[in-house]
């Protein structure tokens, strides 16, 4: 034995001289296997970065090489062992529910060996869905949490599809160099799909995985042919074929870049999977406004007007707006919230998040503030599910209670700012996030966007208010925006409908309350809900595109109680953003005057007797003579039916109540059955196959002797001419001939001879009934015995053709003797008419 080199021996033969080179071990992988080895492992890590974008960390990409490495042991080592590729399947399942726990829930179950029932149900529940909680949350998510799962999934998945292909034994030499590589772009085109809008690194997925898939597709194209090559030939042609890959990849990446344009999204599943969540089933918080007014002295316990909401803990600048909620949707009854209601630079629908929240915001380079860190503690006035929020979030965390529920069905609006946690919030809660102030400020300069927006049919009656108050502004749409807003501040009255003169100014912001009863009205008066409801719809009907905000301006002690709330209206420039029209800047605090009422006759004295007592309206209006006596009538006869029934003796309510019953229960069990008959019946009349239609038909006559008590035979060796034996009717032998000719004849039957066969099995079954008494056609109508199922589900008509030969021979099977006996027996048990 001489030397060589590390890991394989050097075998001389004494005889002959020669020297061959060994493994030292079977186990051990040989010169190909390392480089199939390599290419999959190189191949996996390209297809598992296309995940980048979706986790936060690089932890997902340690997680999934390791289920990759895993996968390629197995699967060399069930090889080298001469065991099936099925094998390594199985070992890679058992291992994915054992080291799953630890890698990717940081949990190792019940035991110290083995995971608990708990962790494997959890691994399970990820596996296979997972992806839906990935596709429905805003990426990045947390890259230690849950879905960890997915990535270990995945590089199991590559490690056993890339090598266990690469050791497949094929026949064809191109399909045996071809399968590895396809398979994992397969898996590369899942992760993609499984991935973001915009790839992580085009050059990494693009050009590198194309040079390292066709290196390995030439090397295991070169091997397949078993071609011969001497010396250094190998090499340089091995040289030259990297250099000619390494090449076509530069060329082929900044081409691709042109071709298809830097800025064009990929098809991934996140484009057509929509989250299930509905926003609209909440209701509006802009409805519940008066809630938070003074109540005067009349509160109620809904009323949180002098009631801590919540307090805010951070270093925010002096006028900082915290949203509760922001309503982009008119439907004629509220303003609500709603998904995709304008189109926009950020996703316009409620997303699962993850504590990282990839929520774009200009550069602090550009002006644009820094991040700061926020802390809101829930009061005692707070509850529902929309959730406090300040800025635009960049992370988000929930420091109290459920906090890890609360995590995994939190929900954000990257268009809307606005935050949802269905579950509900309760006092005390607390939670901390990172946010960015916006440049919300509305200035001279800013241009309203031209977006069309759309209102529904019965928003119209604010078109003529809306010319009306700004036919003077000219034809700049923020400048029209801005009259209305002046009219509306100038002209209007505010009032919360509390106190005794003021009950008259409701609630609400429908169309009726907007229209009639604030801008048609003889004075405008209502609160923020009205005065920000119609602001709101001026500016969308003007053409500059407006939504509703609830929330309230953080005071300098932090504490923001009901009295702090107001609503506000955000109008989006021409760049896409949002600025905010401050309340003051389109409603009135002037209250209106009290209204005193009016009499005509003058009174002296110095008690004035209260007015007399206005009778509520009737619903059902003015009556007529007619009318009334139409009623009267109508109660002279209802008092006489009620004579006529006292009148009966006492028994027959006794009768009706004991017995009638009963017996409409049991006329309804009668109908039932025949009914059940007759749609089965039908059905058998009118199934699809033309050769059904027979096999119903014949079994329709045999259900009918049934029915009728005559011993027909079953079973499935009982064919359709034995079954004529126990049939008590001249036909039923004919009719079983021809059920069996055309059912195993050669050809498909015709419609019009299924309705012919139909006429003559309807007329038999007729002629059957004529032949027993009334009472006992009666019987046979409501007969369970047709509905009890055979002995056996399978019958002779369901068999194939030449099961029945001695039938078709003419020999009948039970005897003329035995058929005369049950005939016999039959008719002595038959009951007269």
């Amino acid at each position: 034995m001489s030397e060589a080199p590390a890991g394989r021996r050097v075998r001389t033969s004494s005889s002959t001289g020669t020297r061959t080179r060994v493994r030292s071990h079977a186990l051990l992988p040989d010169r190909h296997s390392w480089v199939d080895i390599a290419f999959t492992l190189a191949l996996a890590l390209v297809a598992l970065s296309a995940l980048g974008s979706s986790f936060t960390g690089s932890t997902y990409l340690v997680v999934g090489m390791l289920g990759a490495v895993v996968a390629v042991v197995v699967t060399h080592l069930t090889r080298a062992a001469g065991w099936p590729i099925i094998s390594a399947v199985v070992i890679c399942v058992v291992l994915f529910f054992l080291l799953g726990g630890p890698l990717c829930l940081r949990s190792l179950g019940d035991s110290a060996l083995f995971p608990g029932a708990s962790t494997i149900a959890s691994v399970a529940d990820q596996a296979v869905f997972g992806w839906k909680d990935l596709l429905t949350t805003l990426p990045p998510v947390d890259g230690d949490g849950p879905l960890l799962v997915l990535p270990w999934l995945a590089g199991m998945l590559a490690g056993l599809v890339g090598l266990g292909l690469a050791h497949l034994p094929v026949r064809r030499a191109w399909l045996a160099a071809v399968l590895p590589v396809v398979g994992m772009t397969l898996v590369l085109s899942g992760a993609i799909l499984l991935g973001v809008r915009h790839p992580e690194s085009l050059l990494l997925q693009g050009s590198v995985f194309a040079g390292l898939a066709l290196a390995w597709l030439a090397v295991r194209a070169r091997r397949a042919s078993a071609s011969v090559q001497g010396g250094t030939t190998s090499y340089v042609r091995g040289v030259g074929a990297v250099v000619m890959i390494a090449l076509a990849a530069a060329v082929a990446f900044p081409l691709s870049a042109v071709l298809a344009g830097r800025d064009a999204d990929r098809a991934v599943a996140r484009n057509w999977v929509e989250p299930p969540f509905d926003i609209g089933k909440y209701p509006s918080p802009l409805a519940g406004f008066r809630k938070y007014v003074n109540p005067k002295g009349t509160s109620t316990g809904a009323n949180v007007y002098d009631k801590t909401l919540l307090e805010v803990d951070g270093e925010l600048p002096e006028g900082t707006r915290v949203r509760f909620a922001t309503m982009d949707r008119y439907d004629g009854m509220v303003w609500g919230a709603s998904d995709n209601a304008l189109p926009g630079p950020a996703d316009d629908s409620f997303q699962r998040v993850s504590s990282t929240i990839d929520n774009p915001v200009p550069d602090p380079a550009d002006g644009a503030a820094d991040p700061t860190e926020v802390t809101i503690t829930l009061g005692e006035g707070w509850s529902g599910v929309w959730l406090p929020t300040i800025g635009s979030l960049q992370s988000m965390t929930f420091d109290t209670g459920d906090a890890r529920t609360k995590a995994e069905v939190f929900r954000y609006n990257l268009a809307t700012s606005t935050a949802v946690v269905p579950t509900g919030l309760q006092p005390g809660d607390r939670y901390t996030f990172t946010e960015v102030q916006p440049d919300d400020e509305l200035t001279p300069e800013t241009v309203g966007s031209a977006e069309v927006t759309s209102l529904p049919p019965s928003a119209s009656f604010i078109q003529a208010p809306a010319d009306k108050w700004t036919e003077d502004a000219g034809t700049d749409p923020m400048d029209r925006v801005l009259a209305a807003a002046e009219h509306l501040r100038s002209q209007g009255k505010y009032s919360d409908g509390v106190g005794r003169t003021q009950k008259i100014y409701v609630a609400g912001h429908s169309v009726w309350r907007l229209s009639d009863e604030f801008v048609n009205a003889p004075q405008i008066v209502g609160n923020d809900e009205q005065y920000a409801a119609t602001m709101a719809l001026i500016a969308n009907q003007i053409g500059v595109p407006a939504r509703v905000v609830l929330g309230a301006v953080v005071p300098a002690s932090g504490v923001v109680t009901g009295a702090d709330v107001s609503a506000w209206v955000e109008l989006r420039a021409a760049d896409g953003s949002w600025r905010t029209l401050p309340t003051e800047a389109f409603m009135s605090l002037t209250p209106p005057a009290d209204q005193v009422p009016e009499t005509n006759t003058p009174m002296s004295g110095t008690v004035i007797p209260p007015p007399n007592p206005i009778p509520p309206p009737s619903d059902a209006g003015e009556q007529s003579d007619a009318d009334l006596k139409e009623r009267k009538a109508s109660r002279k006869d209802a008092a006489e039916d009620e004579g006529l029934v006292a009148s009966l003796p006492s028994w027959v309510g006794v009768v009706v109540t004991y017995v009638g019953g009963p017996l409409l229960l049991v006329a309804l069990v009668l109908g039932a059955i025949v009914a059940f008959k007759a749609w089965r019946r039908l059905r058998r009349r009118r199934a699809d196959s033309m050769s059904a239609r027979f096999v119903g038909a014949w079994r329709e006559l045999v259900d009918h002797a049934r029915d009728l008590g005559q011993p027909v035979p079953l079973g499935p060796t009982v064919t359709r001419r034995e079954q004529s034996v126990g049939i008590v009717s001249g036909q039923a032998a004919v009719l079983a001939r021809r059920a069996d000719s055309f059912v195993f004849g050669p050809s498909v039957p015709a419609e019009a001879a299924a309705a012919t066969y139909w006429e003559s099995v309807d007329a038999e079954r007729r002629a059957m009934s004529q032949e027993v008494g009334r009472w006992q056609r009666l019987r046979a109508a409501v007969s369970l015995r047709s509905l009890r199922p055979a002995r056996t589900t399978r019958e002779a008509d369901t068999r194939a053709p030449g099961a029945d030969d001695e039938a078709t021979t003419g020999e009948p099977v039970v005897r003329r003797g035995a058929r005369l006996r049950a005939l016999a027996d039959w008719r002595s048990r038959r009951t007269p008419d």
